[in-house]
């Protein structure tokens, strides 16, 4: 009897055995296929390297995937789980850079065109000299998206200020101290929010002998986000936080002629800015999606050339200044924006690379301003700076306050 039952148990064994493997979640891979882009390709591989028996949110998540009708949806959640929001990052702390940079170099520009007519009386070395500036601004950036780059949109407000002397006769040596807040929306699809704020010091200084010029501005920048990163497909959400730093460097120099004729000023110039900016890596906190991020740079070299072009109408105590300016940028570096590598923050998988597209190497920037001088000591002036490129578009706005002493 016992004989005729030991088949049954054994077919039972087998059906319950059955049973539990359908119970657990299948994997569908391979996904690398469904990748559309480098970067979801990278992920994709990642994924196929899941043992058999992953967790049990990892399992769900990947049933949610495979649960997806189109090829295309796929391919775009394995981008989801890429670190593609952030490769913004430093572009950010370089918008920062690059704003406070242009700010002191306007300034000086405003100081060289103020010294040219300054009367007789006002000193130009010795007591006297020490000028302060108080500039706020607010700007607001647009960056297109491109393969594993996100779209992003910024806002910012920047306060800095700045004092200098001269020692000399031409020679004007300061330093500058800044805040820059920065909130950004990346890659509208995953809603990420990026908040950053920027602390800025640094030195500058600037010589002219009335018919040539040269500045040379140099700045350390210390950077900390707030990362918010949601991502989402039929079938699971995922929501993960961050907070993270970083730093970087920026020195610029720039060599002109100033020509004169009557009331116009013409200023052509050469230039080149080299910007560093990196993040620190972090870990998100938040689901089975979290990554690990190793540190990420972008080490940037570019040349310009421009004019600036300025007139000078007096009306009593006061001197009316309208200027504008504009200059072509090209990036030197091949390759500025570093590759990013990532893994599940379980640390259970390999980890993938993700190099996103790169700037576009041709910016043309333009800047605007009209300034009021009273008596050659007291200036304010309101200036609209823009850059624009095939991919990305920043707009700012500042208001300055100086006055020399």
């Amino acid at each position: 009897m016992s004989n005729r039952l030991l088949p049954i148990r054994r077919l039972m064994k087998r059906a319950a055995a059955l049973l539990l493997l359908t119970a657990q979640p299948a994997l569908a891979g391979p996904y690398a296929p469904y990748a559309a882009t480098p970067g979801e390709a990278a992920v994709g591989a990642m994924l196929d390297a899941i043992p058999t028996a992953p967790s049990s949110d990892r399992a769900a998540m990947l049933a949610s995937i495979d649960a997806l009708p189109m090829a295309a949806a796929r391919a775009d959640a394995l981008g989801q789980l890429s670190p593609r929001s952030y490769s913004l990052l430093p572009r950010l702390s370089i918008q920062s850079m690059d704003a406070a940079d242009r700010e002191i170099r306007s300034w000086l520009a405003e100081r060289r065109s103020i010294a040219l007519d300054a009367p007789a009386d006002v000193p130009v070395s010795g007591d006297r000299t020490i000028t302060m500036m108080l500039t706020g601004g607010v700007k607001q950036a647009t960056y297109k998206g491109r393969i594993d780059r996100p779209e992003a949109e910024s806002d910012s407000r920047s306060l800095r200020f700045a004092i200098d002397v001269k020692p000399v006769r031409g020679l004007i040596v300061g330093a500058t101290l800044g805040i820059d807040g920065i909130d950004a929306r990346l890659d509208p699809a995953q809603r990420p929010r990026i908040s950053q704020f920027n602390s800025q010091i640094g030195p500058y200084l600037s010589y002219s002998d009335g018919r040539f010029y040269a500045d040379a501005t140099a700045s350390y920048t210390l950077s900390e986000y707030k990362l918010r990163r949601q991502i989402g497909w039929p079938g699971f959400t995922g929501r993960m936080v961050a907070p993270v730093d970083g730093d970087g460097w920026a020195a610029s120099g720039e060599a002109g002629a100033m020509l004169r004729a009557g009331a116009f000023r013409l200023q052509p110039f050469a230039g080149l800015h080299y910007r560093y900016a990196d993040v620190s890596g972090f870990t998100e906190n938040g689901g089975p999606a979290a990554l690990q991020v190793a540190p990420f740079r972008v080490k940037s070299l570019r040349g310009a050339l421009g004019a600036r072009l300025s007139a000078n109408v007096a009306q009593g105590g006061w001197t009316l200044r309208p200027s504008v300016e504009a200059q072509w940028q090209r990036e030197l570096r091949a390759r500025p924006d570093s590759r990013i590598e990532a893994r599940f923050a379980t640390r259970d998988l390999p980890i993938f690379t993700l190099r996103p597209t790169r700037l576009a190497r041709d910016a043309g920037l333009v800047n605007a301003a009209l300034s009021a001088t009273w008596n050659s000591r007291t200036t304010v002036r309101l200036g609209y700076a823009g850059e624009y490129s095939s991919d990305r578009h920043v707009h700012a706005a500042t208001l300055t306050i100086g006055r020399r002493f």
